[in-house]
């Protein structure tokens, strides 16, 4: 019914002392931003709107195209980074793991990625936290990569998240779904019913699907009621050259539910956990873990 590719990568970084911020999914995007314009641009002063090689050029792809291909707003980025969350200032050292979702064909920037991460490690998140970039592996099959020298090619599988779409619509009563949002997820209120979490799923797949794929998101049924749940609010901060500083509200936490859902629901949820839910995707927001027991 529609078709998405999707290459995922996990980055491990070696800090040999760290002072790691409340929330980390701004840094590495517009850390990354920057070393990548230093990099790539040939002009002193970027002059992005004016430039022939737009179209080709992966720091416009990623931090200036501002038009959907089909919608008004600014577009979801090909390549996302997902630090952890930790939801508190951190003093150490030691390895820090981070997915890279890459859309579409986007994945032949992958040594683009490799270079930005090992210059933006140089540079550092801040000026205590410098890192060496050890290894990237690709998430599906484990297999390296990037070993800290040399780049193959041939280790990246990519998906097609179509394959992953349910057909049947056959309704199965499910007791203990457990959904656990391990980074922030903006939305006004919470607790979250599945059908809401649902939602906000498919309209992130409708986007990527209209940037990077083609077809049309099939839809779905489900009717839940939750079962426990457990919040936390918070108030994220993040500053840009072109927007200057904002902040969001958003929350982690977990849920239990109980639901009847087609199989459509339940490939979503799938397709969820690789994708996440909701608004602010470039900043690693609204990704999350799925438990099922079938009862």
């Amino acid at each position: 019914m529609f078709t998405l590719n999707l290459s995922t990568l996990v980055a491990s970084m070696d800090f040999p002392e760290y002072k790691l911020p409340y929330w980390m999914g701004n840094k590495f995007r517009g850390g990354f931003g920057s070393v990548l314009l230093r990099a790539i641009c040939g002009y002193l002063t970027p002059r992005c709107n004016d430039c022939r090689s737009e179209d080709e050029c992966l720091y416009y792809a990623l931090y200036v195209r501002n038009k959907q291909k089909r919608g008004r707003s600014q577009p979801v980025r090909p390549i996302i980074f997902i630090p952890p969350f930790l939801g508190r200032s951190v003093d150490g050292g030691g390895e820090l793991e981070v997915r890279i979702n890459v859309f579409g064909d986007y994945n032949r920037y992958l040594p683009h990625i490799v270079y930005g991460l090992r210059y933006l490690g140089k540079t550092g998140l801040n000026r205590n936290s410098k890192y060496e970039l050890k290894e990237i592996r690709d998430f599906f099959t484990g297999e390296v990569v990037y070993d800290g020298e040399s780049i193959n090619v041939e280790s990246l599988k990519t998906i097609d998240l179509g394959k992953i779409s349910g057909k049947s619509k056959k309704v199965k009563k499910l007791r203990g779904i457990k959904i656990e949002f391990v980074t922030p997820v903006e939305v006004e209120k919470v607790p979250l019913p599945l059908n809401h979490i649902l939602q906000m799923v498919r309209r992130r797949l409708i986007l990527y699907v209209n940037e990077y794929g083609g077809g049309e998101v099939f839809d779905y049924r489900c009717e839940d009621s939750i079962l426990s749940s457990e919040w936390s609010k918070h108030r994220l901060y993040h500053r840009s050259k072109r927007e200057g500083e904002r902040f969001f509200i958003a929350y982690t936490g977990k849920a239990e539910y109980e639901a009847e859902m087609d199989d459509n629901a339940d490939k979503l949820l799938r397709i969820g956990e690789l994708i996440g839910a909701g608004s602010k995707s470039s900043f690693g927001m609204g990704f999350f873990k799925v438990g099922i027991d079938i009862k």
